[in-house]
């Protein structure tokens, strides 16, 4: 097949003419994803730092609240302390005065006077030792006794001043702490005590004014919180951490706040293992100390990634990405062979670009010289192999018109009806070259029309016409090698051959039906099949006439199998069936 090239247009019109490139999607990777990708890259171990050192101030700072939540909570302790050691210290200088000790009528108002300006203590009792109230500093409407008191029968025993759990004063109803200061004769018989309640509301306010911001709370030896316990979210402290706190002065746990907030707490022991102080209050969060004190730390690289990924995405546009993009439809109109395109644009793109460009025209130029080199080379041997079939045709009828020569001058019937034979074969081997010399593409043969016209040709060669023969080609449209293609093409001449000269003796018409089709599993079948008489016996085993071992010959040739039948109709029938090649197979009409 000869080829030629068009005319090519200017360059300046075949550059406007470029075909339009598909953007590559982001996440293919493209120059400016990288580029972001090694901007980050050089700032992670920044934004690394930068985390640990906001972590470590972070936990600098929360050491610190702790620090100074302890110590507020000391100094809260300290506070209340010294309000409940001044009631033991008040109870310790009225048991030295007779009147309180005899609990005589002048007891109750010693106790009343020693109140007076004492708001934090709700009132003053003197018990006897058989728990009864000797007197008091309020008025008691019954009498009352503590005899079975909890804190009466720990006075008795311990010998020193008390204090007590959180209690209803029987005779004031207020909510206090209970101070007891037992009181023994000089021989060490027990004669009572002196007890005031120390209210609540009192060490609640003082402890208020000590803590600041943070809440404060009392806790009792059981644990249980006595103030504030739904502000602060905590009902009950651990009984290891009131052991903590006794032994080491305090004890720092977090826990959550009543909105689920996490809070630092402060235990503080107030009077031995009685009573402690307790203070509360938000525990700082990375994310809001964050947000505070990261500006430098944070924020300003990730403003400064942000404007270098910006420059980044812009200039690596303008400067490389559009030259690129430019290049690539150049190329891609030198894939669809238009050589002529030279990429005149490029000369304002950067150095690096213009020399890729440059490179880009010089391999165009080269590509188009040996482009038309192969033209016209393949241009020539397309000429020398027509020349080649045309001359190998030519020879083959001097073979034919010679083997007539030798036929008149031979009177042997047998020798003759050989020679008649052979001039057959010969005349169909040089009617598919004749087939070939025409078809044009030398390397693949469409078999369709290479077979109709094959079997048209034979047809007429044969006398089909004149005889009245009908000839049906079925030819499904396939590729075959053209190598291939002679085998196939001798066995189809071959067989139709036999068929003229035998299938239809003595009749007036007749139907010769080749039908060549693709199998499913990959294989060709050729099969030529008569109504004629058939054959008049079968072969001897083992003996096969010149037409059945050229099949056999010819189905080797192409790795196939030959095979004769008798048709159902009448008549004989013989196919081939070859496997195809990987270029080879069914084609769309």
């Amino acid at each position: 097949m000869t080829t030629s090239a068009t005319p090519a247009p200017n360059a300046s019109q075949a550059e406007n003419d470029l075909p339009p490139v598909t953007p590559r999607p982001l996440w293919r990777g493209g120059l400016r994803v990288r580029l972001m990708a090694v901007i980050i890259l050089a700032l992670i171990p920044i934004l690394t730092l930068s985390g640990l050192y906001t972590q470590s101030r972070f936990d600098a700072a929360r050491d610190n609240q702790r620090e100074l939540l302890a110590a507020r909570a000391q100094l809260t302790a300290q506070s209340q302390r010294q309000l409940i050691l001044g009631a033991g210290a008040m109870m310790s200088a009225l048991a030295q005065q007779g009147p309180v000790r005899l609990g005589g009528a002048l007891c109750a108002r010693s106790l009343a006077q020693a109140l007076t300006d004492q708001p934090a203590y709700s009132n003053i009792v003197r018990v006897n030792g058989r728990g009864v109230v000797a007197c008091t500093a309020e008025p008691a409407d019954e009498a009352v006794r503590f005899d079975e008191a909890d804190w009466f029968a720990q006075a008795r025993d311990s010998q020193h001043f008390i204090v007590g759990a959180l209690e209803i004063d029987p005779i004031t109803d207020d909510a206090v702490i209970r101070a007891v200061s037992p009181l023994f004769e000089p021989d060490g018989a027990f004669t009572g005590a002196l007890t005031t309640g120390i209210r609540l509301q009192a060490l609640q306010e003082l402890g208020r004014e000590q803590a600041g911001q943070a809440r404060a709370g009392l806790v009792d030896r059981e644990g249980r919180v006595l103030t504030e316990s739904r502000d602060m979210g905590l009902a009950r402290v651990d009984a290891a951490l009131m052991e903590e706190a006794a032994q080491t002065g305090s004890a720092r746990f977090t826990g959550t706040g009543p909105d689920g907030t996490p809070r630092l707490f402060v235990l503080v022991p107030l009077v031995s293992t009685e009573l402690f102080a307790l203070l509360a209050e938000p525990a700082p969060e990375l994310l809001d100390f964050a947000l505070v004190d990261t500006v430098g730390t944070i924020v300003l690289p990730a403003v400064m990634l942000l404007l270098a990924g910006s420059v980044i995405w812009v200039a690596t546009d303008m400067m490389i990405l559009r030259w690129l993009r430019y290049l690539q439809r150049v190329a891609a109109a030198y894939a669809k062979g238009r050589y002529s395109v030279r990429p005149v644009r490029a000369e304002r793109a950067p150095g690096e670009l213009r020399e890729l460009a440059a490179g880009f025209g010089t391999m165009a130029a080269a590509i188009a010289e040996r482009d038309a080199a192969l033209t016209q080379s393949l241009a020539y041997q397309e000429l020398l192999l027509k020349e080649v079939h045309h001359r190998v045709k030519n020879n083959l009828q001097i073979i034919t018109s010679l083997i007539n020569l030798q036929m008149r001058a031979v009177d042997d019937p047998q020798a003759v009806k050989v020679l008649g034979d052979a001039q057959a074969r010969i005349n169909a081997l040089a009617l598919v070259h004749r087939s070939l010399y025409e078809a044009g593409d030398f390397a693949i043969i469409n078999l369709k029309p290479f077979f109709e016209e094959l079997c048209s040709l034979t047809h007429a060669a044969t006398g089909g016409e004149e005889r009245g023969l009908t000839l049906v080609t079925d030819i499904a449209p396939a590729r075959l090698g053209a190598e291939r293609c002679i085998p196939l093409a001798l066995f189809v001449t071959e067989a139709m051959t036999n068929a003229y000269k035998h299938a239809f003796e003595g009749r007036k018409s007749g139907t010769l039906t080749i039908t060549v089709e693709a199998q499913p599993a990959g294989s060709l079948t050729a099969s030529i099949a008569d109504d004629g008489v058939g054959a008049h016996a079968a072969p001897e085993p083992g003996r096969k006439g010149v037409g059945g071992a050229l099949f056999d010959a010819f189905a080797r040739q192409l790795g196939g199998s030959a095979e004769t039948r008798v048709e159902a109709q009448g008549g004989h029938g013989v196919s081939m069936t070859f496997p195809l090649l990987g270029n080879e197979g069914p084609v769309d009409e």
